[in-house]
């Protein structure tokens, strides 16, 4: 078994090595020719040198013998009983001094017009030799590639590129050229789609291989090729983490601090064992998107077919961070609903950057707008792709996360169903879509308490309920969250918060509203 994955890998590696030997190989050649040019340039550089300094020396002394004839000849030419041959003799010795110093300047004017040429020559040698370290032989199909090309090139034409690339070649580039990530990033989905069916399978393998950070975020690649790319994605940044924990228990143990750092480790452990079920041979978790630095991660739950009928967005509210990823209470809802959906049914749980972790932040139609672009743009990656098209889509908001829906609508996003869970809000802009059905599933909670207390204050009265969502009556609060005359104002607010997240869980007591989502969603109304 070994030596057949060994041969298969060396197989498949066999193509970059021999481009690498036939690399080197033509660099070498390149260094070799340079040497020898270079050689040769010194030996005439040597020789023009000694030359110069040959003449230098002739022109002083035919300076130094013109001057001296020069200075004779006037007093000969004065004396009260001039000598003709002594007069004759100092015209013809400045003469001679003078074609000296004639004769020294011309060899002085050619030499260094053959300096100019030896310096011309070098920087054609230079020349050659940088073009030849740069040609295809040498670095393959990344030659020629800069950043002023890959800044100046469309989306079209950069996708055309990599589409020709190795999964070395697209390594190498993307380290070379980082800017090429946001540049492929502005591509339409719909025209990414297209270009990912035109490859044959060899061609993607290679660029979820050699590019998993652009791949794993590029709207338009097919979902499962996503995935490939963001296991590859988790497994690199599983080693950071666990790189960093142990940098950490170092620092804290040297000290002689050991819970110094417990709570950033806590963090990271429970990264690391969420990433641990990301990857290995039978991932439990499937993310179509991950990455940690910015603060982005979109959880896949069920496996896209021809056979799909039901797409599910959900998109949680404010404070949501990787946290609630990790520990897996942010993917509950979504989890029920497809499970009751079964093999049909593909549920995304979708955070794309950083989600309002204020009050502000969270009653901003500034942010939500923004961050509406992005979900729009998710959603055209999704109706892309073959498998997804053409099933139901369903997005679902918590709190501020129906604001982020209802802003993607305002972006150009469609949905056939919208369902707001204790819903925040919508943008001024927003209207009904044709062909939508919307409805609101809400418990008595803080959020409500809000609206009401601060006269519409929150998304300037622009709720679920009252901008036309369907709507029963607010569901029954739990015991455990029931307000009373004698309540203080800590435990109304607890009850509040309580209900708030209620409604987007999967507690026994919530099980009338899932029932009712559920109903929603695959037949019915609430």
């Amino acid at each position: 078994m070994s030596q057949t994955a060994f041969a298969s890998k060396l197989s498949a590696d066999a193509a970059d090595i021999e481009l690498l030997a036939t690399g080197l190989e033509a660099q070498a050649s390149a260094l070799k020719t340079y040497a020898g040019q270079l050689s040769q340039l010194q030996d005439r550089q040597r020789v023009l040198e000694q030359q110069r300094s040959s003449v230098q020396m002739d022109l002083g002394l035919a300076k130094l013998k013109l001057s001296t004839s020069s200075a004779e000849l006037p007093a000969l030419l004065k004396a009260e009983t001039p000598d003709p041959d002594a007069t004759a003799a100092a015209k013809r010795k400045s003469a001679a001094a003078q074609t000296a110093v004639d004769d020294a300047q011309a060899k002085t004017r050619a030499i260094d017009a053959q300096w100019d040429q030896l310096v011309s020559d070098r920087r054609s040698m230079d020349s050659t030799c940088v073009a030849a370290l740069q040609g295809e032989g040498v670095l393959g199909s990344l030659a020629g590639v800069t950043t002023a090309g890959v800044a100046g090139s469309t989306p079209a034409a950069l996708l055309a590129m990599i589409g020709n690339l190795s999964a070395i070649d697209l390594k190498i580039l993307l380290k070379q050229h980082p800017e090429l990530a946001a540049a492929l990033d502005k591509a339409a989905p719909s025209e990414v789609s297209t270009w990912w069916s035109s490859l044959p399978a060899g061609q993607q393998a290679a660029l979820v291989a050699g590019l998993p950070a652009v791949i794993g975020a590029l709207n338009g690649v097919p979902a499962l090729a996503r995935v490939a790319a963001n296991k590859i994605n988790a497994a690199e940044r599983l080693g950071v983490v666990r790189d960093e924990i142990a940098r950490l228990r170092k620092l804290a143990s040297d000290a002689g601090t050991p819970q110094r750092f417990d709570d950033q480790i806590a963090a990271l452990e429970d990264e690391r064992d969420y990433l641990k079920r990301a990857t290995g041979d039978h991932p439990t978790v499937q993310l179509y998107l991950y990455d940690h630095a910015k603060d982005r991660i979109i959880e896949m739950i069920g496996t896209p077919t021809d056979a799909t009928r039901n797409v599910i967005t959900y998109v949680p509210g404010t404070f949501a961070d990787m946290g609630g990823f990790f520990s897996g209470e942010t993917q509950k809802v979504a989890r029920y609903m497809q499970q009751q959906g079964g093999v049909g049914t593909v549920a995304f749980v979708y955070k794309d950057g950083t989600f309002p972790q204020s009050i502000p932040e969270a009653n901003s139609e500034a942010f939500g707008l923004a961050s509406g672009k992005r979900l729009a743009n998710f959603d055209f990656g999704l109706r892309s792709q073959p498998d997804l098209r053409s099933a139901q889509q369903i997005a679902m908001g918590h709190s501020w996360g129906t604001a982020n829906v209802t802003s993607s609508e305002v972006a150009g996003a469609h949905y056939d169903k919208v369902l707001s869970l204790a819903g925040a809000g919508v943008p001024s802009g927003w209207e009904k879509r044709d062909g939508t059905r919307y409805a609101d599933f809400s418990y008595d909670d803080i959020l409500q308490d809000a609206q009401h207390i601060s006269g519409g204050l929150v998304w300037d009265g622009r709720n679920p309920r009252e901008v036309g969502f369907d709507h029963g009556s607010y569901y029954s609060p739990p015991d455990k969250y029931k307000d009373f005359p004698l309540n203080g104002v800590y435990d109304s607010l607890r009850n509040g918060m309580g209900l708030h997240n209620l409604i987007a869980g999967t507690d026994v007591e919530n099980q009338g509203a899932l029932r009712d989502m559920k109903q929603f969603i695959y037949g019915g109304r609430p």
